[in-house]
């Protein structure tokens, strides 16, 4: 049966254009904020043997502990729980996405940001840069699972850096015992930076060009936010050195020679 679109939900989807991001009050209900943050717990808590503890990244000197205040970031968490992939199909967030990238869409990736009490800063960067794909023009749905204030470390993003390209990510940044890299300050002007704040459910869907940041969470309450990122099924794969993965449709029509 063709999808229904006159009943979606609608975005600004010229803001998403000239300014690389929209926000989406209240997507989703609080029941389901709540089944999302229910299974978060079990994951991160070491209770769901099913998931790979191997996606699970931890804060600095969270000393090998797993728990809810340890793990930093939970990776592909669609990709391998069916709670998250049901969430990330949803007809709700599919339907915005496809007015921001066309009919035709994969899910990239997914991931789960903790930002636990204390937890650390991540400095401006751009995600199409690690992603290998092009067009660069992905979308990523990013819901709030808790408030998301500037005290407990909100998105911080540039207005419009998206129409900047791909900048060089060539300045070290250590994490724990990992070391990322960041768009260096001389590579652009943040002086537009604008926080996003969401109430729990909201959702902000950026483009996977525009500079983004958080600070550290400096309050004693969570900061959650899970993250969907979709691309055109007409995208192609970049990474001449690693097979090519195989990216799950969720709407429109597969392309063979594409990823």
């Amino acid at each position: 049966m063709a999808h229904d679109s006159t009943m979606s939900p609608r975005c600004d989807v010229q803001h998403y254009e000239d300014h690389g991001y929209v926000d989406v009050n209240n997507l989703l209900t609080q029941q389901e904020v709540a089944e999302l943050c229910d299974r978060n717990y079990e994951i991160a808590e070491g209770h769901a043997n099913d998931f790979p503890k191997n996606n699970l990244e931890l804060e600095p000197h969270a000393n090998g502990v797993y728990s809810l205040k340890t793990v930093r970031k939970i990776n592909a968490c669609a990709e391998f729980d069916p709670l998250f992939l049901k969430y990330a199909s949803m007809d709700r967030i599919v339907d915005i996405v496809e007015q921001l990238i066309g009919p035709d869409i994969k899910l990239f990736g997914s991931q789960i940001f903790m930002k636990p009490p204390g937890g650390v800063e991540k400095p401006y960067h751009q995600d199409s840069p690690y992603f290998s794909v092009e067009p660069m023009s992905l979308v990523t749905c990013w819901i709030a699972l808790d408030e998301v204030t500037v005290e407990n470390g909100c998105l911080w993003v540039v207005p419009g850096s998206h129409r900047l390209g791909p900048l060089p990510h060539n300045e070290p940044w250590v994490v724990g015992d990992r070391v990322d890299m960041r768009v260096p300050d001389s590579q652009f002007d943040c002086s537009s930076e604008v926080p996003i704040t969401l109430s729990p459910g909201s959702c902000s869907f950026h483009h996977s060009l525009i500079l983004h940041m958080s600070h550290p969470n400096k309050t004693n309450t969570f900061r959650r936010g899970l993250a969907f990122h979709y691309m055109t099924s007409k995208s192609r794969w970049t990474n001449l050195d690693k097979p090519q993965p195989v990216y799950r449709l969720l709407r429109g029509k597969e392309y063979p020679s594409c990823v």
